[in-house]
């Protein structure tokens, strides 16, 4: 049985005419399918906790952006039997573009109707006040920051509507970088080694390459090596942040001086004072101290 979850809040999924067409497409395949929308703020956790409970096989598809994703995959049980494919249409889509699945949705639901590839994919976990997970990335500090305020920015609004919600990111950092103050991170991985930034702008927890709508922050990470990418920002400037920062698109920042790269399975970040943290783009709240690691289970995901 397929399930789908939709988020009728992510770009124009409220559209009347892409469900007419995805139901569609999902009746001439002649599959067996259920659709489920979401009706509030951790109704996907609900749905996909339920499904997998009562379906260990299911095959559960996401349709919607990161934030959809990271909702249903907080829910799963039975990771390791079940199946996961993704329909993408937010805002960045990193998972997406991780994961090399197709970016038009016409073709996304036509891999996850006929499967041709799949991956198993780790997934990340954070453990502290409270144990979620995350497809892509978990960050503390600056690029927290501005997931926090993209998320109630009327300028994500303006930019989805105009079809450049990846831009999203990109606006509120330079707001951002103009304000924010660094701190001191202390690091500690699974095999002991410590690391003190006295400076601090930020620290990412990698899954996946890109976060944040295209940027290649991690050019190394691979979703199924069983590792986390950790990247750190200290000691620099403003201003070479600000022509740094754009490299990264590309991933071609990883050689300026101030960044730091750390391959773990299991990291504790403390920071000297409360920050904001983000999971896969959502509020993960306001933290002095993250803890992430790697679920035992993979997940099978659909590729293509």
């Amino acid at each position: 049985m397929h399930y789908f979850i939709l988020n009728p809040g992510s770009q124009s999924f409220g559209s009347r005419t892409f469900r007419s067409k995805l139901i569609g497409q999902l009746k001439q395949s002649g599959i067996e399918y259920k659709l489920y929308a979401t009706r509030r703020p951790g109704h996907g956790r609900e749905l996909s906790r339920a499904i997998s409970s009562r379906d260990p096989h299911a095959t559960i598809i996401a349709i919607g952006g990161d934030g959809t994703i990271h909702d249903i995959l907080s829910g799963l049980t039975n990771i390791s039997t079940v199946t996961f494919g993704v329909i993408p249409y937010g805002s960045g889509n990193d998972f997406a573009r991780g994961m090399h699945i197709p970016a038009s949705p016409q073709k996304a639901i036509s891999a996850v109707i006929s499967p041709k590839a799949f991956t198993e994919m780790d997934i990340g976990v954070l453990t502290d006040k409270t144990t979620e997970r995350f497809g892509v990335s978990c960050g503390i500090g600056f690029d927290a920051s501005v997931c926090h305020e993209a998320l109630e920015s009327p300028i994500k609004n303006f930019l989805n509507h105009v079809g450049l919600g990846n831009l999203t990111y990109a606006v509120i950092c330079l707001k951002q970088l103009a304000l924010y103050e660094p701190c001191i991170i202390s690091i500690d991985t699974d095999d002991g080694s410590h690391f003190d930034f006295p400076k601090a702008y930020f620290t990412a927890v990698m899954n996946q390459k890109y976060e944040g709508g295209g940027v290649k922050m991690t050019p190394e990470a691979e979703p199924n090596d069983g590792l986390l990418d950790v990247i750190v920002a200290s000691d620099m400037s403003r201003g070479k942040i600000s022509r740094v920062l754009p490299m990264a698109f590309f991933g071609k920042h990883t050689k300026a001086k101030g960044l730091h790269f750390i391959k773990c399975k299991d990291v504790t970040i403390t920071c000297s004072r409360e920050l904001a943290v983000h999971l896969d783009g959502e509020s993960g709240g306001v933290r002095s101290r993250i803890h992430a690691g790697l679920e035992k289970e993979r997940l099978r995901v659909i590729t293509g």
